[in-house]
């Protein structure tokens, strides 16, 4: 109960007790990180196909919500490049751009958003992002970057062109339309990106963005050049973010509901990633379910306010974090700042030029692409490069919120992949060190292969370990003895269990058995539940490797078998050759299988080649 309680209320955890001393720190953070997000709030907005001032209320309540709701100390919600682009396109599939319900539609999104991801955080799914792969979020991100700085070309030069269209069409109508570029509107655009870089380089500390604006919206108000044919933002509500619930008929939202789970999963990936990269410099122990919810009741509030979904923002937390903030009372100030911004300067804003927001965008989307992370993934491995493509190709070719899914469905199956082809292989100890090591070709002691197992044993894995162990089974018709090295096996489920079993039935029938050692505490649990600890028989589970051969060697090996035998495996192989077997214990006697006995030596079973 305590536990649901503090996810109601995690504020007041920091905010009942706020020190003083960190308020400061968290007013000149909040301060700065508004004029950050006052020209990407505007900027984003026209992503996701909305006026401009849909962006900055998306930036007030929601933050609000976000800091109250969240894990994170650092963390600053609002609307973000991705995400606008995913809401963009699963709008467009319900409606024309520009349709009159288009922000209706986008506060019913931002509803069924938040009401996802608060159900995920209140079933604790947060293990789930686990499965998303970095190779999916860099190959997600760059092509988001690809087509959010595509979509602002016709902004940048001034055209009406495929600002709807699919991707190659798209491409197709901009080609035609270049030659009309309106030259007033291009020289905004560029001023902007220019501007944008060289303040970044020279004066990094400066609001580069924000000064671009300023700058373009001064030079349309003195040369008046909205007449001649420049377009600008246009007039901005002089109010703050109005209550209001969508008007949204109920046959259109299970249209809405496959872009609200891409956003709800993209939005979640975001942010926590941004969360937990923070939180490894801060050392602050983040809760990944209560960050869900802190999500979660943003969207909620942004579909109830006037916004639109958005998630955490790399660049104003970066800029929280590196300014001083101490908690999230600087998200706080932020979303307080922006909303007086509004209330103040929304006339300021109506001369701002849409080539200047195209052309900021432009240098955002830029940012986005991380050449090094590209680099690294496509040498790191074959997997890692095919399904950073795949994602980049299906954001760019199919529906983005497909390849939010499809990135999802390889980082499983690449999880599984790896996970349900555990590394097998034969080991022997060195008798020089006595640690056990990898067996070189051919040299393997004929009456008992040692295996290490290196993965779970289950479901995903059961029928790969299985064959691998019949393989070396067939491959040593007279080995009696198998000795499963268990350090790494970290599950074993009943599939596993199934597995053992008839490993073990086999090497009984050969008048052997099957030993293990290094079984933690998890899996030994598991021995017993199932059964199989009572059918393979408590003597043949060691805690070390050493003991488990002796053991085994106690039990099953023969005596005849050892004496033919070319190899000397074991620190002990030279002692039972001459028949002394108490070298393992006063009064041992081998107990030999009549089959061994009969089969005389055991040298081509020495020879034979371990799998």
């Amino acid at each position: 109960m305590v536990g649901f309680l503090s996810q109601l209320a995690p504020f007041s955890s920091w905010l009942v007790a706020y020190p003083r001393r960190h308020l400061k720190g968290d007013l000149v953070a909040g301060l700065t990180v508004a004029v950050v997000a006052i020209p990407q709030s505007m900027a984003y907005a026209l992503i996701a196909g909305l006026p401009v001032h849909y962006g900055l209320y998306a930036s007030v309540v929601p933050t609000l919500a976000a800091c109250l709701w969240g894990s994170s100390a650092h963390l600053v919600t609002g609307p973000t490049t991705a995400v606008s682009l995913v809401v963009f396109t699963t709008l467009s599939g319900v409606l024309a751009p520009g349709d009159p319900s288009w922000v209706e539609h986008a506060l019913a999104l931002a509803l069924l958003v938040g009401g996802i991801q608060v159900a995920m955080g209140l079933l604790r799914l947060g293990a789930l992002l686990d499965f998303v792969s970095h190779s999916v979020i860099v190959g997600f991100s760059t092509g988001a970057a690809f087509l959010i700085g595509f979509k602002q070309l016709p902004n940048f030069f001034g055209v009406e062109a495929g600002k709807g269209a699919h991707f190659l069409k798209a491409l197709a109508e901009l080609a035609a339309a270049l030659p009309r570029t309106h030259a007033e509107t291009c020289l905004l655009g560029v001023f902007t990106v220019v501007t944008i870089v060289v303040v970044k380089k020279l004066r990094p500390a400066w609001p580069g963005t924000l000064l671009a604006l300023a700058l373009c919206g001064a030079a349309v108000a003195l040369f008046d050049l909205d007449r001649r044919g420049v377009a600008v933002v246009g007039a901005i509500p002089q109010s703050l973010p109005p209550f209001r619930i969508p008007r949204v008929s109920w046959e259109e939202i299970p249209r809405l509901v496959p872009g609200a789970v891409a956003i709800a999963v993209l939005g979640l990936v975001e942010a926590v990633s941004i969360a937990k990269a923070i939180a490894s410099e801060t050392r602050q122990r983040l809760n990944v379910d209560q960050e869900f919810i802190g999500q979660g009741m943003a969207n909620l509030a942004a579909g109830l306010f006037s916004g639109y979904p958005g998630s955490g923002s790399f660049t104003r937390s970066a800029v929280n974090f590196k300014s001083g903030a101490n908690t999230p009372l600087s998200g706080m100030v932020a979303a307080a700042a922006v909303a007086l911004t509004v209330l103040a300067a929304a006339p300021l804003a109506a001369r701002i030029p849409i080539a200047a927001l195209a052309g900021a965008l432009l240098v955002v989307s830029w940012e986005m692409v991380h050449l090094r992370e590209i680099r690294r993934i496509v040498r790191a491995t074959r997997s890692d490069a095919a399904v950073l493509v795949v994602t980049f190709l299906s954001v760019i070719v199919l529906s983005i919120e497909f390849a939010v899914f499809a990135g999802v469905l390889l980082s499983i199956a690449l999880y599984l992949k790896t996970t349900s082809r555990p590394r097998i292989y034969s080991t022997v100890p060195d008798l020089i060190s006595g640690k056990m090591v990898r067996a070189r070709r051919g040299v393997l002691c004929c009456q008992m292969d040692i295996v290490r197992i290196e993965g779970s044993i289950f479901f995903g894995s059961a029928a790969w370990v299985q064959e691998d162990l019949q393989r070396r089974l067939r491959s040593h018709r007279r080995m009696a003895c198998l000795l499963l090295r268990m350090h790494q096996v970290n599950n074993l489920d009943a599939s596993g269990v199934h597995v053992i079993d008839g490993i073990g039935e086999e090497l009984r029938r050969r008048g052997g058995g099957i030993y293990f050692s290094g079984v933690n505490n998890r899996v030994f649990q598991v021995f017993k539940n199932s059964g199989l600890l009572e059918r393979v028989g408590d003597t043949h589970i060691r805690p070390t490797t050493g003991a488990a051969i002796r053991q085994a060697m106690r039990e099953n090996f023969c005596p005849v078998v050892c004496a033919a035998c070319e190899f000397a495996v074991f620190h002990e192989c030279p002692e039972l050759k001459r028949g002394n077997w108490e070298i393992l214990g006063k009064g041992v006697r081998p107990r030999c299988a009549l089959e061994a006995a009969r089969a005389g030596g055991g040298g081509p079973a020495a020879k034979e080649e371990p799998r």
